[in-house]
Formats: structure tokens, C-alpha cells, sequence
């Protein structure tokens, strides 16, 4: 039998849950085979070090999954799996959805459909936002957990993990994260295929014919952030096109983006033809830089979003943008999350979407405009 050492850190899980998470994973890995009794009390106890009170919290828990059941004056036995898995289908519950801002319509419609997937399976949920602000995130967290929350929906502020997070995770306790994931921690994911979005965006620029393609990113460490500014470089060597680190702009301002350095970006004499935003409040910003500086778009700047906001295509002229599947994102954690409630995966899992190019009139191609140029002539 594997062996299991509790984490008694300062930032750690709470003795209880990561005790539950080492008893649920004893019963479906067949330690104690269903139908069997738990061993007393006293001796698990004794195993993990805890106070008795500790152990009856987890067992508690694990009674409520459906995972064992008491019997008066006989102990405590494990559930049959067939009934183990009919418990937790007939449960209704409690999901919490935490959101690092509400600034825009793509948390929303994620929102929406999280709802969506998990009135279907009878679940509650209940949503909260952590004023983008890493430290109000882990308290929300900790304050669900000691609430006896059954799972979470994470969309995290950034992708670097708390200890306390961290710790979490790895205990199994029921969390699925959203639009970006820890990068040291394996966990449960649910988001937009980033990278071969930003291949598509650069490759669609290309056959544009642009071949001074810029790219203009925020300072922030989330990794759907990463991967556009790989999928970037990457595609404009597939093209034959050599990267320029001067094509590359980071801007920063939340929830306003400083103008500033987008304007001397466009002003330089070696300025972009192209610009691949990261995402659609950046395509906004540079319409309005661009507009500071004289420049047309498309006409003397193309512009390419990222997410497809609801503003997209109320711009002048309207945003060409890749559009993310926001709500399918939202529909496809909760039954990520629900299936791992209910006992029916057991490894980690990332599930990709794949988004979708759309098409406005913030590009222009350079064959037709240079063609058009001639004609006048």
C-alpha cells in the first residue's frame, strides 16, 4: 500500500481535505474493496497523525460523495461502486465559479455556459470575483474549501500558482481551471487552443500579403498569453519571415492601456504593416493610437484582435478578431468538473477548443491595394 505523508505547512490544504483526498484515492484504487470496513478509527489515526476529530471530518465527507456508509453499532463500510456512482448522480452539487474581473463580455458568456452545463446535472453554483488580485483569489478559495464547497471553477488571475494552490490540486481536490493554466502544477484545464489560434492569425496576415507583421502583447505571465506570442514567432518562420524583436510591443494599464508606447511603436519609421493584437481591448487601443498618429485602418494598418468581444464589430471599420468559444469553454468545465465529482476520471485532463477566424474589415490585402494604386495611376 502506498504510502501517504500529510502536508503541514503554513499554506497547505486543510488536514481534513487532503485526508479525504488519501481516503477517496485507497477506495478507487481497491485498497479496501467495496463491501469491506474501514479500518477503526484508532488506527488511522494513529497512521496519519491526525486528532480523531480531523478523521471523522474526512470520513464524513466521503460519506456524503457516496463513498462509504455508516451502520449503527457495526462500523463503517465501503459503498458498492455501482452505488458509489448512482449516489453521486443523483447529488445535487454545490460548484463555485471564481473570475479574476468582469470587465468584458467573455467572462460573461463563460459564465453562462458554466451555468448552462451544470443546471443540466442539478448543480449549484455559485459565482465570485477576485478583483484581479492573487492574494483576494486564494482567500476566496480557502474560504470555499472550509466551506465544504464540492468543486471549483478557477479562471486564475495569472498562471503562476500559490503554494497553497498548488498543494490543493495535488491533494485531488475537485478544481478545474480556465482560459490559463499553472505551469507547474498538473491540473485539471479547460480552455481555447491559443497557439494554433495565433498560427492562423499570422498565417492570414501572410496571405495578405504583409510581410512586417507586428505583434502587441500585455506584461502578464498567463499562458494563453504565451502561447499567442509563440504561435506568433513560430508562424512567421513557417512563412520564411525572420522575427523582428522591434515588431514586438508590450503595453500595460489595466483596466485602460497607456497610449504612449503605441504611439512611438506606430510612429517609427520601421513601423508595422500588420499588427496581430493579443487580444481585442489591445486591437482597441491601437485604433486609437493609430487615429493619434494619422494612420488609417485598414488602409495604413491592419489590425488583428484576439477573443471576439461584443464591441468587435461595432468598430469603425469593424474588427477582424479570432473568436473564442467562450461559451463551449464555460459548458465544457462544468462537465469536466461534474465528471470528476462523480468518480468518472481519474487522471487529469486539458480539453482544447478549437476558435474561430472572423472576418471584418480591419485588413487589408496589399496585392489589392498596391493593384488598385496602379490602376488609378
Amino acid at each position: 500500500m502506498m504510502s501517504y505523508v500529510l502536508d503541514r505547512s503554513r499554506n497547505a490544504p486543510p488536514l481534513h481535505i487532503q485526508l479525504t483526498a488519501i481516503l477517496r484515492a485507497r477506495i478507487e484504487q481497491g485498497t479496501w474493496p467495496e463491501g469491506t470496513p474501514l479500518p477503526p478509527e484508532k488506527a488511522l489515526c494513529a497512521e496519519f497523525d491526525v486528532a480523531r476529530g480531523t478523521l471523522r471530518q474526512a470520513l464524513q465527507r466521503l460519506e456524503e460523495e457516496g463513498y462509504l456508509r455508516r451502520e449503527q453499532g457495526r462500523g463503517t463500510f465501503v459503498e458498492k461502486a455501482e452505488r458509489r456512482r448512482a449516489s453521486r448522480r443523483t447529488r445535487t452539487h454545490r460548484l463555485a465559479f471564481i473570475v479574476p474581473y468582469v470587465r468584458d463580455s467573455s467572462v460573461s458568456t463563460i459564465l453562462i455556459g458554466f451555468q448552462e452545463a451544470a443546471e443540466q446535472e442539478r448543480c449549484t453554483v455559485a459565482f465570485h470575483h477576485a478583483s484581479n488580485d492573487t492574494r483576494q483569489q486564494d482567500a476566496l478559495v480557502s474560504q470555499l474549501v472550509a466551506e465544504k464547497i464540492d468543486g471549483i471553477a478557477l479562471y486564475p488571475v495569472d498562471s503562476e500558482s500559490s503554494p497553497a494552490l498548488a498543494s490543493l490540486i495535488r491533494s485531488r481536490f475537485p478544481i478545474v481551471l480556465i482560459d490559463r493554466y499553472f505551469k507547474r502544477v498538473v491540473s485539471d484545464y479547460v480552455g481555447t487552443d491559443h497557439f494554433n489560434g495565433g498560427l492562423r492569425v499570422v498565417h492570414y496576415l501572410v496571405d495578405q500579403g504583409h510581410q512586417r507583421i507586428g505583434f502587441v502583447t500585455w506584461r502578464s505571465p498567463a499562458s494563453s498569453m504565451e502561447h499567442r506570442q509563440l504561435a506568433y514567432t513560430q508562424a512567421l518562420r513557417e512563412r520564411g519571415l525572420a522575427p523582428d524583436p522591434g515588431l514586438i510591443c508590450t503595453v500595460e494599464g489595466y483596466p485602460t492601456i497607456d497610449l504612449t508606447p503605441l504611439k512611438a511603436y506606430l510612429s517609427a519609421d520601421s513601423r508595422p504593416s500588420a499588427v496581430f493584437a493579443a487580444n481585442d481591448q489591445i486591437a482597441i487601443a491601437l485604433y486609437r493610437a493609430a487615429q493619434a498618429v494619422g494612420l488609417r485602418v485598414p488602409d495604413d494598418l491592419s489590425i488583428v484582435g484576439f477573443d471576439n468581444l461584443d464591441i468587435a464589430g461595432q468598430l469603425e471599420p469593424p474588427l477582424t478578431t479570432m473568436a473564442q468559444p467562450f461559451r463551449q469553454v464555460g459548458q465544457e468545465a462544468a462537465r469536466l468538473l461534474i465528471r470528476r465529482l462523480q468518480g468518472e476520471t481519474t487522471y487529469f485532463q486539458h480539453i482544447t477548443l478549437p476558435p474561430q477566424l472572423i472576418v471584418r474589415g480591419s485588413v487589408v490585402s496589399i496585392a489589392t491595394t498596391a493593384s488598385a494604386n496602379s490602376a488609378r495611376l
